[in-house]
């Protein structure tokens, strides 16, 4: 039984990470400055694969998240303000709904 009370410890853990590392790449974005995925794992100590999943997952929470491409041909990130055709493309798909 103990062996699975500390499995459902280190899931909770796993969970709780997750959501800090989602929470402080947006508080990064929300300067205003773009950041590459290397930077972003810097900020949140993990990886720059967990900050590109960060960056999926706020995406698909409806953040517009756009990503440039540096002047050394790495991708950065920027929080930006949807265009009116990003905007329309998400009534076209889903309808008014999206909006409510």
């Amino acid at each position: 039984a103990s062996m699975l009370s500390g499995s459902r410890n280190t899931l909770s853990c796993v969970f709780y990470g997750d959501i800090m590392i989602k929470n402080t790449v947006l508080k990064a974005l929300k300067s205003g400055r773009q950041f590459t995925a290397g930077q972003l794992s810097g900020l949140t100590r993990g990886t720059a694969e967990t900050a590109a999943k960060a960056i999926g997952e706020l995406r698909s929470e409806g953040y517009a998240i756009y990503s440039n491409t540096t002047k050394n041909g790495k991708t950065a990130y920027r929080l930006g303000t949807p265009s009116r055709a990003m905007v329309a493309a998400a009534y076209r798909a889903n309808g008014a709904r999206v909006f409510a």
